[in-house]
């Protein structure tokens, strides 16, 4: 598996075409997959480096290096790229110019690579992560970037000769071009939250059981000499030695919301708060308040009202507040199949926003209409 989280080196979120992200690929798989004889992508560098490398912002050579020299090419290049937009403009048109060609050297080293992998491998997989971050670019009379990235070039992003996962904008899933995101890719899979309540308000033991799982490994990997411990905690509802209590550990995972990420930060919150471990249930409540102040700030005066008549009715309209306020977390989505295998959606306001005042008092204004 060949991952990388786009935005952390390879992309500007604010200025992101598709031309970056078949960069990104090319730059991660070379990395990632060392062929020490034929290497197709770095003969398809070095041809083109005539071409490139009066943007390239460094100077640097092909010749001569080892194939671990080589490589670092790519990295010192988007580096560069990232951080200059006139620079990251010329460098898409000359990809654009030469898109079939990387391409095909793409795919000829894929197929490079298969022959290496071992026999129970299935083939190579690549997680383009984050790309769901890219802010939509639209100008006067020309498609936005989303739809040049996911409609336009998406046979480029469909034509690597292994399997491919790619985020997409929460815009794009929940608007007009559905059907068609859908015709070119298949059906996006949609990665809902942990449901840690049920519909009515009570607490989903099953998902919570799965936070307080995922919570065991992550400490096994910082903690190997713990594994034996942690998994027995699993089972008897108990974190050791990380929390002072199971109550504690319940408590960020029903204030996550079921958001991995978010149970991962307040964790982290809590740990700031604590001059020693165990964590204790005044640095989780601590963690909480300070989290739930960010939120507070997240919400606009108009807003308070949208999430209170969401969180009443469990569901969230398809318009752009309502996909505003997913994206930003302050609302989440839960999905579950009921005894009948029926696709259930729903939605609730974060459990940080909860507890705030002004959204009690939007909320029992529209429980009085």
């Amino acid at each position: 598996m060949v991952y990388f989280a786009a935005d952390d080196e390879d992309i500007e979120p604010q200025d992101a075409e598709y031309a970056d992200i078949l960069f990104a690929c090319t730059r991660h798989l070379v990395e990632a997959i060392k062929l020490q004889n034929h290497n197709p992508l770095l003969d398809w560098m070095k041809e083109g480096w005539e071409s490139l490398k009066d943007i390239a912002l460094t100077e640097i050579s092909f010749e001569g290096l080892n194939l671990e020299g080589q490589i670092s090419q790519f990295a010192k290049i988007t580096a560069n790229l990232r951080a200059t937009p006139d620079k990251r403009r010329e460098l898409r048109q000359k990809i654009n110019a030469n898109t079939p060609s990387l391409v095909d050297a793409l795919n000829d080293f894929i197929k490079e690579a298969q022959k290496s992998l071992a026999k129970d491998c299935r083939g190579i997989v690549m997680i383009a992560d984050n790309l769901d971050r890219i802010v939509e670019i639209k100008e006067e009379g020309k498609p936005s970037n989303y739809d040049e990235i996911y409609l336009n070039r998406s046979e480029i992003l469909r034509g690597l000769a292994c399997h491919v996962i790619y985020t997409v904008p929460i815009a794009m899933v929940y608007s007009g071009r559905a059907t068609q995101l859908e015709d070119n890719y298949d059906k996006p899979d949609v990665l809902p939250m942990v449901m840690v309540r049920n519909p009515d308000g009570s607490e989903n033991k099953a998902g919570l059981a799965k936070l307080r799982e995922l919570v065991c490994r992550r400490v096994v990997l910082i903690e190997p000499n713990l594994a034996q411990t942690l998994e027995g905690a699993v089972d008897r509802l108990n974190v050791p030695p990380v929390f002072d209590s199971p109550e504690t550990l319940k408590q960020l995972c029903l204030m996550s919301g079921g958001h991995v990420r978010n149970l991962m930060q307040l964790i982290q919150k809590a740990i700031d708060w604590t001059d020693s471990l165990p964590i204790t249930a005044k640095a989780a409540r601590r963690a909480i308040e300070e989290t739930r102040e960010t939120y507070q700030k997240t919400v606009q005066e108009h807003q308070w009202e949208i999430l209170a008549r969401a969180c009443y009715l469990k569901q969230a309209d398809n318009n752009e507040e309502h996909l505003r306020l997913l994206l930003n977390r302050c609302l989440l989505e839960y999905r579950y199949y009921d005894d009948n295998e029926s696709l259930n959606i729903w939605c609730n306001v974060h459990p940080l926003i909860e507890g705030i005042p002004k959204f009690q008092d939007a909320l029992a204004k529209v429980r009085s209409v």
